[in-house]
């Protein structure tokens, strides 16, 4: 695998500094919708395909999408990011998050043992957007 996203390595902490810092990220229709894979170099959709052999991120010996129990992502996604729920059946399973206020969005792959990792993120969101304009960009 190959070195993670910037946002991902910097982890949710430092991805909140970045935000905060970053200028005229209130959500817009006319932004246009960016995304990221949780992985550089690894499209989401490839990720999806080995999310259910990973290990939770504090057990992670490589570089590896941020996975977490189903709280965990929850909490952070909402404090960290003031993104809510959007979609919990997405494409190939997937839930969409997204904070209208902040104008990110967060792709969740959940799995069965009650963790989840995300795969994708990205900036762009929007309420009055359709959906499946952040899958599109992902790649799903």
């Amino acid at each position: 695998m190959t070195r993670a996203d910037p946002i991902i390595r910097l982890g949710f902490a430092g991805a909140v500094a970045l935000l905060s810092v970053t200028p005229a990220l209130s959500a817009s229709p006319a932004q246009p919708v960016q995304g990221w894979s949780a992985m550089q170099g690894i499209a989401p959709a490839a990720l999806l395909e080995d999310i259910h052999t990973l290990p939770v991120s504090e057990l992670a010996i490589d570089d590896q999408p941020y996975c977490a129990s189903d709280a965990e992502i929850a909490a952070t996604l909402r404090h960290d990011f003031d993104e809510h729920p959007v979609e919990t059946t997405g494409a190939q399973g997937t839930e969409l998050w997204g904070s209208d206020q902040l104008g990110t969005w967060t792709l969740v792959a959940p799995r069965a043992d009650d963790t989840s990792c995300i795969i994708a993120s990205g900036i762009g969101f929007s309420d009055d957007r359709s959906t499946q304009a952040y899958y599109t960009v992902a790649g799903l």
